[in-house]
């Protein structure tokens, strides 16, 4: 099969992006059990890589992302006909839910998705059917999954009783990007394709939307996100290239089983310990304004006027009063938050003041914020059972994924042309 993506590849690797858009777009590259795969739908495809994730459009990447963007869209042919024929469909709420999502990642106005869009080079028709095609591969896996499989409450114990043993050692919140080897002729065209990803990394591409793009593992829809992991729960080899990652960094490619896996630190905590982003703090805040078009000068005697006011808040009643006496619009209480939903600058103000502090003056563009505990409710340490449920059925699905997707490929008819 990779000398057949190579071939494909090859067809239309001297034509840039636009030219085929306008000449040929129609030309099929692929037949999926009688469904084609036209240049077009390569082409939106490749459209859609860049405009989501950051990677910069020049001829050398686009060409590295022709047979990346062929082999993901031959495996959401397959996924959307095995879908069909079981009668499984993902309902509209939840892709509408995940549209939603994706607005808010890309600072689209809500329900505005399919206006903006083309503006920033997507097609939002073939957009939405990549998104269909990663939520109704979620449902197949499980489907198939809970068909077959149970984890018993002795399963969830036997777990739990295990991280206890371990309490005070180290687990990583962890995202992935799989690269399957169905077969032996597929592992060097799986283990470039890993590199050409791993490279698109490097250059500040987005790992939730390249996860998205081209993970072929359960966790795809959900932007590679496998959840906390435990050290020792990983086969040995990515258990050893985690440890030696830091946080917000993702590893070079490594050969595990069933493939290559990308690997990133998102977070790193002790077992049963609580993280510290699940504080929760009760907020006032006095905001102070600023013009559109304020001057440097004018947000350092705004900061300067902040600073004085912060003197003469002793405590969290102080601040409803300063607010009108001050005109401050927009002051006032905020109510109870969680630190990991704050915004970063904003969380680092506040995450190490104790009640009734107050933080330095905040210079965001329109507004400097001092910001007021009123409350801080530090979360329970301990061992949630559901989320170790959660993460044996996660462990599962990886590698259920992985066969089912051998398994389409292996009865498909699958023909490049």
């Amino acid at each position: 099969m990779t000398s057949k993506f190579f071939l494909a590849a090859v067809l239309f690797a001297a034509i840039s992006v636009p030219a085929m858009a306008q000449d040929g777009s129609l030309r099929i590259v692929a037949v999926v059990n009688d469904e084609v795969v036209t240049v077009r739908d390569v082409v939106e495809r490749m459209r859609m890589t860049f405009a989501t994730t950051g990677i910069p459009d020049t001829p050398e990447i686009r060409r590295r992302l022709r047979e990346q963007a062929l082999r993901v869209l031959v495996d959401e042919r397959l996924y959307m006909q095995e879908a069909k024929k079981r009668g499984l469909s993902v309902p509209q709420e939840e892709l509408d839910r995940t549209i939603e999502s994706v607005e808010r990642q890309m600072n689209i106005p809500p329900g505005r998705f399919e206006q903006v869009a083309p503006r920033m080079g997507i097609d939002p028709n073939a957009f939405i059917e990549n998104v269909r095609a990663n939520l109704t591969w979620s449902r197949l896996v499980r489907a198939r999954f809970f068909a077959s499989n149970t984890i018993s409450e002795a399963e969830i114990d036997e777990a739990m009783a295990k991280l206890r043993a371990t309490a005070g050692q180290t687990e990583d919140l962890l995202s992935e990007i799989v690269i399957p080897v169905d077969s032996p002729d597929q592992e060097e065209s799986a283990r470039q394709t890993a590199t050409q990803v791993s490279e698109q990394l490097r250059q500040r591409g987005n790992f939730a939307a390249l996860a998205q793009q081209f993970s072929r593992g359960a966790t795809a829809a959900n932007g590679g996100d496998i959840g906390w992991v435990t050290r020792g729960s990983l086969p040995d080899e990515l258990d050893a290239v985690v440890a030696k990652l830091e946080r917000n960094s993702f590893s070079e490619p490594t050969r595990s089983t069933g493939g290559y896996y990308i690997m990133g630190l998102r977070d790193r905590r002790r077992v049963a310990e609580a993280s510290p982003e699940d504080i929760k703090v009760s907020l006032s805040q006095i905001m102070l304004g600023l013009a559109p078009n304020a001057q440097p000068s004018d947000v350092e005697a705004t900061v300067a006027l902040a600073r004085t006011v912060r003197e003469t808040i002793s405590k969290c009643e102080d601040i409803e009063p300063l607010a009108r006496e001050l005109k401050a619009q927009g002051s006032g209480s905020i109510g109870v938050v969680r630190l990991a939903d704050l915004p970063d600058n904003f969380r680092a103000a506040v995450s190490d003041l104790k009640v009734n502090e107050t933080s330095q003056p905040v210079a965001v563009p329109r507004a400097v914020h001092l910001f007021t505990v009123c409350d801080r409710e530090e979360p329970k340490s301990g061992i949630d059972r559901n989320q170790v449920r959660g993460t044996i059925l996660q462990q599962r699905l990886a590698l259920m994924s992985q066969r089912y997707l051998q398994d389409l490929r292996r009865d498909a008819t699958i023909e490049f042309r």
